[in-house]
């Protein structure tokens, strides 16, 4: 289960949850009346090898699809 704060005690002081936020690995929920709202977690960067590969181009992705417009879908 993830650590969670609620929304009262973040407000308080934001500066200070973001700090703890982000120096631990940890996903935080924040909560409102006991009910999950957002969840914050530390940005981390993706490396680009990770995401090659992702996405399949298949055939001409610049031309139209046809002549007149957008052909529509069956």
């Amino acid at each position: 289960m993830w650590p969670t704060i609620p929304l009262e005690k973040f407000l308080e002081n934001p500066l200070a949850a973001i700090r703890e936020i982000t120096s631990s690995d940890k996903i935080f929920l924040i909560t409102e009346n006991g009910k999950p709202i957002l969840d914050l977690r530390p940005y981390r960067s993706v490396p680009i090898e990770k995401l090659r590969g992702s996405v399949i181009c298949s055939g001409d992705i610049v031309s139209p699809l046809d002549p007149d417009g957008y052909a529509p879908l069956p």
